[in-house]
């Protein structure tokens, strides 16, 4: 037998192994929610007993918390840069479990550590006793057979084989631990052996593909993680939900909300862990193929499979091992490997938002050392973990399936992880607490917040299949892919964080002002009113950055996707014409046109000439995002945004510095003073992202209109 070596795939592309799949990434975000919350309850319930808080004391924390909080709300009314409670200052309120110190919250977190390590350890050894399997001895043939199929596979890792006699089923496990891995064949498969040698081969494959694949680990840090922490919420939250009678009224929403989030989070836990364990049932099949160089003998085993079974998604979510029909329609169409639907970006939303509210409370102080650090923590970690679960997934099906991302999907999934993130939001324990600390006040924002998480989530989810489908074409030339992956999902990551981080933070800021602000307006009013407002105070720190990183990234990708001498064959609508030029490209031309406009508008004495220069300057950005994103350029909107931002900060810019050179002229004690100053440079930078905005928007009903025509 010749040893399987990986080869050139067809056309390009990747193979199905070259990428981390996008379960990996939602098995890491699954992993880190309960092990956070685990680590928060834990060492919360520590710190009050080790150092012996009574209920009256942390019923006063809690009071005392909701004085505080509606006090600086009230006093921060008239402000619009509110920042509640993300920077509030509690004052007096002294949180009596802190006490406990560091060390002893630490020192829990490292045993339940090294629980998690002996029973990865000792389980092995407890399957094997426990279920009487056996050495393989007697059958030196069979021995032989199977060491040769080790060395066929590639398989480096320690394989023992093991015998199950009395089982007469046909069936093959693989488990154990790192460094001393097992299989089990069970005694209808070892009679197998000698009826049907090519059967026995992809069973016995099949199992050393889950090592190859490293799902074992995966596979037992998942079901020890659900079968060992959903009891242990389910009982804290039996004991906490009565409790909360003796607490005070902000305490007791806190807990409540707390307990309808765990049982969510039970729900969600157990659709990411069942997507886990059948996608390596998938990708274990998926590497036997490429063993074998094809499906024909797994097809045998699958049998005749009617074509209507398992076509029903919703009972699919809630199994662990796929149905031969879904195994055997992936033998045939890849496709079915990268499959996004509406639950599983549920999911992964829904526990990004736990993950984040359970982080940002400091899990290893027990909730008790919460902070900035702890804030930045959370949001990058979520963030992280989200938009690499979402960017691995449609990578993939950018790479192997891209006719499965149809318009639809595209929109499920991303309404799917804008609800998800949006729902888990607003019941977590701090929005509970602050809600009932203002009687309930403003509960009428959570429809629209929950409608602007699902735009969002759908913007995020067709961004990244833009960004995957532009820098794709690299894989397939690049020696190290996943460092392209990571590079490119590292650079959004960044790039979207600021606005994450506003977006998690918001429902609490326009909360407030919905109760002390305006409490005589409706909820959606104030919740647009509040976010626009919030949103253009923080336009240069939270917005922008959003805003250039997913115009630029795609850009960079299919620049660096073009091969030399193909960098000008354009595919896009209108007629046949040159591509925009370097200047045009980034708005260039149009800027120091829209400063000698604008100055000469200012000239000219119409009123309100400050209002009269941005628009000229915004109207320039809209001429150059339609020039630099018209006639053959291929990524339209990502064009027009990059030159629209160059035209307004450098035609803002121009105007400062017209405007300084006309004052230098006119006779006066002041010194001339050519340059702009920082401020000018502030208001340049918000008025480019404005305009780009807006030129954005036109330039998108352009674009549409474009190509409504040239279908008709």
């Amino acid at each position: 037998m010749k040893r399987w070596t990986p080869g050139p795939q067809p056309g390009g592309r990747p193979g199905p192994f070259t990428l981390p799949s996008g379960t990996a990434v939602r098995f890491a975000l699954l992993i880190a929610a309960m092990a956070t919350v685990s680590a928060l309850l834990v060492n919360g319930t520590s710190s009050v007993l080790l150092s012996s808080v009574r209920w009256e004391e942390l019923q006063e924390y809690g009071d005392c918390n909701a004085r505080a909080t509606e006090k600086a709300a009230r006093e921060r009314g008239s402000d619009s840069g509110i920042r509640i409670p993300t920077e509030l200052d509690m004052g007096d309120c002294e949180d009596p479990r802190a006490g406990a110190g560091r060390l002893v919250t630490a020192g829990v977190s490292a045993s339940l550590l090294l629980g998690l390590l002996g029973a990865y350890v000792t389980l092995p050894r407890y399957r094997i006793r426990r279920r009487g399997y056996r050495p393989l001895t007697g059958m030196p043939e069979l021995s032989a057979y199977l060491a040769a199929l080790l060395v066929e596979s590639g398989v480096h890792a320690r394989v023992g084989f093991l015998a199950e006699p009395l089982n007469p089923m046909v069936h093959a496990l693989a488990f154990g631990r790192l460094g001393r891995r097992r299989v089990v064949l069970s005694g209808g498969l070892l009679t197998l052996y000698s009826l049907d040698r090519g059967a026995f081969r992809s069973i016995v494959l099949h199992e050393l593909a889950h090592i190859r694949n490293r799902d074992l680990d995966i596979a037992f840090l998942t079901l020890f993680l659900w079968r060992a922490s959903l009891p242990t919420l389910g009982a804290l939250t039996v004991v906490a939900v009565p409790s909360a009678v003796f607490l005070g009224a902000a305490l007791a929403g806190s807990v409540l909300a707390f307990a309808v989030q765990i049982v969510l989070l039970g729900a969600v836990v157990t659709l990411l862990k069942n997507a886990v364990l059948r996608s390596r049932e998938l990708y274990a099949d998926a590497r036997v193929t490429e063993w074998e160089g094809s499906a024909d003998g797994l097809r045998r085993l699958f049998g005749d499979v009617p074509a209507q079974q398992g076509a029903r998604y919703g009972r699919g979510l809630l199994r662990v091992h796929p149905s031969r029909a879904r195994r055997a329609r992936a033998l045939a169409d890849r496709g079915v490997l990268y499959e996004i639907g509406f639950w599983d970006m549920c999911a992964v939303g829904a526990a990004g938002a736990f993950l984040y509210d359970m982080a940002r409370l400091g899990p290893i102080g027990g909730g008790s050392q919460a902070g900035p650090l702890t804030e930045l923590a959370a949001t990058v970690l979520a963030g992280s973990l989200v938009v690499g679960a979402a960017g691995t997934v449609l990578w993939q099906a950018v790479a192997h399936a891209p006719g499965s991302l149809t318009p639809a999907r595209i929109r499920q999934a991303g309404l799917g992880l804008g609800l998800g993130l949006g729902v888990f939001r607003l019941l977590s324990p701090s929005e509970a607490f602050s809600l009932v600390s203002v009687g309930g006040r403003g509960a009428s924002l959570a429809l629209p917040y929950l409608v602007l998480t699902s735009v969002c989530g759908w913007a995020l989810v067709r961004w990244l299949v833009l960004v995957a489908t532009a820098w794709e074409p690299v894989l397939g030339r690049n020696r190290r892919p996943r460092r392209v992956l990571w590079t490119v999902l590292a650079v959004a990551t960044a790039g979207v964080l600021p606005w994450a981080g506003f977006l998690l933070t918001l429902p609490a800021m326009t909360l407030y002002a919905a109760v002390f602000i305006a409490p005589s307006l409706p909820g959606a009013v104030v919740f647009v009113g509040g976010a626009g407002v919030l949103a253009l105070t923080r336009i240069t720190s939270q917005l922008m950055p959003a805003m250039l990183t997913a115009a630029v990234l795609p850009l960079v990708g299919q620049y660096v996707s073009w091969r030399p001498g193909a960098r000008h064959t354009f595919t896009g609508f209108g007629p046949p014409g040159p591509p925009p030029g370097f200047l045009v490209r980034f708005g260039i031309p149009v800027a120091p046109v829209s400063a000698v406009v604008a100055l000469l508008v200012v000239w000219t004495g119409v009123p309100a000439p400050e209002l009269m220069t941005v628009g000229v300057l915004i109207a320039g950005q809209v001429t150059a995002a339609l020039w630099a994103g018209g006639g053959h350029a291929p990524l339209p909107l990502a064009r027009g945004a990059v030159a629209a931002f160059g035209a307004g900060l450098l035609g803002m810019s121009a105007w400062g510095v017209l405007v300084r050179l006309l004052g230098c002229l006119a006779p006066g004690p002041a010194p001339c003073e050519p340059l702009p100053g920082a401020v000018h440079f502030s208001l340049a930078l918000k008025t480019a992202a404005v305009g780009t905005l807006l030129a954005w928007a036109v330039q998108a009903l352009a674009v549409r209109a474009r190509r409504a025509t040239k279908r008709g």
